[in-house]
């Protein structure tokens, strides 16, 4: 071999010698930031205990130890209002009931030949933004359960329909504020109930197939008694809801639970317990099956969940007049049991005029629960049970470090089939399903959100913010077309991907949403919104400006853009919430 060849061969080894050694030394690629929320609500002096988006999910309602209240709009990122609810007491539960729209804003104007085209123009914008405002307006009842032994109903729909119609962030009203010119709100009904055992109630609304009146609430003059109060606040409620199922602790046995149905309003059925021996319900051999008649310490009901099997639940758990299917109630209990009851009325309502006060009142002692079925999977008190949209499955979760999955379509008598999940750490405060049953929540005493696969119930990601315990979450509602529209466009969201191994390192944030980092801050202060909407308050007004009209119809296309947004919220000690945006 010459000495040009050899040269040659010694040259090129080094270079291959270099380019392994330099692959071997370069560094792998860093892993993913953390994930992070994408706002921080500030408003509260107190420990949250409970929270409900509604309105399209453009609200979010969050209630504290203090007993007060506050409605954030999402959209603004702000704080429309807040009352004192509960004086004495803090807020246990929250819950918010959609109103039915009436279809007037679907009705097309008839327009003349007359009209110029500029008049045309101003017709065609202003029907545009009747149309955009009716699919957005937020009128709902509120419902506010404290530890005061008290549940309120609230009508707030002036402040929340002022916040829609006004792009602008404007000031927090204090609807507690008794001062001159100022704002007050008081309960459309109030109904005094059991609260010492920490139970938060459970309520189911049926809508109501006549057309939806005009909404007066009238106030309770001085001197007028409970009874009268309660039916005048209930006459109201029966212009909008068929039924109005509300579960509660009986105030004599804490085991037992009274439900109501505060339209009539009355107790339709009192004292359910998880005793029945009078039930014919056959039970499978099961270890974890608990005898119909067992003399077993259940202890206190500890929480509660009402729906409807047979039938179709709607927007947050309303169902429609006719398909009211059969009234289920899920009880979870201090000793760690969960209790699956049914309305075992000889004589069902559903799909038929409502009762009459006659026929009710001689069919009220004969309105009975049975027991179908009784496990015990849990070593603990049960903190948190819920039931899929479409009831074909329920969750529960509690003290102990078990997340149990009952199913519920094979199987509505005897023990359902049942899933367990070991959690890495004890202490589960809330538990939630979400509303395309694809997602499961949880909200741990170590301040960690877990999510799970709602089939498998394998962990997908554990979201760190909070550094103290959570109490409570709360999903938005997932609107299929939002789903369709992201497969076709397939953007990517906090958890975008679909594959369950790579589900927890795919989190990312939405392209073009700079104010959705989780650096953004929502406080209860009165400062400038990126976009410098505080500027046009004077304009909006008004009303009249076709500057004004063009900003308006700009704001409700993004906030209907929001509300399909995949967002959880969470609430606990540290006096904030948290907001994420998920797949």
């Amino acid at each position: 071999m010459s000495d040009t060849s050899r040269t040659t061969t010694d040259h090129h080894s080094r270079i291959g010698k270099t380019s392994s050694a330099s692959s071997q030394q370069q560094p792998a690629p860093p892993p993913p930031p953390p994930p992070a929320p994408s706002f921080i609500f500030r408003g509260h002096d107190a420990p949250i205990h409970s929270l409900e988006f509604f309105a399209s999910n453009t609200f979010l309602a969050t209630g504290d130890e203090t007993g007060w209240i506050c409605v954030w709009d999402i959209w603004k990122r702000r704080p429309v209002c807040k009352w004192h609810a509960h004086k004495t007491g803090s807020v246990l539960a929250l819950k918010v009931i959609p109103i039915r729209q009436d279809d007037f804003s679907t009705r097309s104007r008839p327009t003349t030949t007359a009209q110029s085209d500029s008049g045309k123009s101003s017709s065609s914008r202003k029907r545009v933004k009747a149309e955009m405002e009716a699919q957005q307006d937020p009128r709902v009842y509120i419902v506010s359960h404290g530890r005061d032994n008290e549940i309120h109903f609230w009508d707030i729909n002036s402040v929340l329909l002022e916040s829609v119609r006004r792009p602008g962030s404007v000031g927090i009203v204090n609807l507690s504020d008794s001062g001159k010119g100022s704002q007050t709100v008081v309960p459309i009904l109030s109904l005094p109930v059991n609260a010492l055992n920490f139970c938060k109630m459970a309520i189911l609304p049926v809508d109501n197939d006549e057309p939806l009146a005009s909404l007066t609430t009238s106030t309770t003059a001085t001197g007028t008694t409970e009874t009268t109060a309660m039916r005048i606040g209930a006459g109201v409620l029966r212009r909008t809801h068929r039924h109005i199922y509300v579960a509660v602790p009986s105030p004599t046995t804490s085991s037992l639970i009274d439900v109501y149905d505060v339209t009539k309003p009355e107790r339709t059925f009192a004292a359910v317990g998880p005793v029945d021996t009078t039930s014919s319900a056959k039970f499978q051999s099961s270890s974890n099956a608990i005898p119909s008649g067992s003399d077993k310490k259940w202890g206190s009901a500890m929480s509660i969940k009402l729906f409807l099997s047979g039938a179709t639940n709607g927007e947050q758990g309303i169902a429609p007049a006719m398909d009211e299917g059969t009234l289920n109630m899920l009880v979870g209990y201090e000793d760690g049991s969960v209790t699956l009851f049914r309305d075992s009325t000889v004589a069902s309502t559903a799909g038929t005029p409502a009762i009459t006060n006659t026929t009710n009142t001689a069919m009220k002692s004969k309105r009975t629960m049975e027991t179908v079925w009784s496990t015990k999977y849990h070593r603990e008190p049960v903190l948190a049970v819920d039931v899929s949209n479409k009831a074909g499955f329920a969750i529960s979760c509690g003290s102990d470090n078990v997340l149990v999955k009952y199913d519920l379509s094979s199987s509505l008598q005897g023990t359902p089939e049942v899933v367990k999940s070991a959690l890495k750490a004890n202490g589960m405060a809330d538990g939630k399903i979400r509303s395309d049953e694809k997602v499961i929540a949880l909200a741990g005493w170590d301040g960690r959100i877990r999510l799970f696969s709602s089939k498998t119930l394998k962990p997908l990601a554990v979201l760190k913010y909070h550094r103290e315990g959570l109490y409570c979450l709360g999903f938005s509602e997932i609107k299929e077309q939002h789903d369709q529209k992201l497969k076709e466009n397939k953007t990517p969201s906090l958890l975008a991907s679909s594959n369950e191994s790579v589900f927890a390192a795919s989190f990312t944030t939405i392209p073009g949403t700079t104010t959705g980092t989780g650096d953004s801050i929502a406080t209860g202060d009165n400062d400038d919104r990126v976009g410098g909407d505080d500027d046009n308050e004077s304009s909006d007004e008004s009303g009249s400006d076709s500057g004004s009209d063009s900003e308006l119809e700009d704001a409700l296309a993004d906030r209907q853009r929001w509300s399909n947004r995949h967002w959880i919220a969470v609430g606990g000690k540290e006096q904030r919430i948290s907001l994420w945006d998920i797949y």
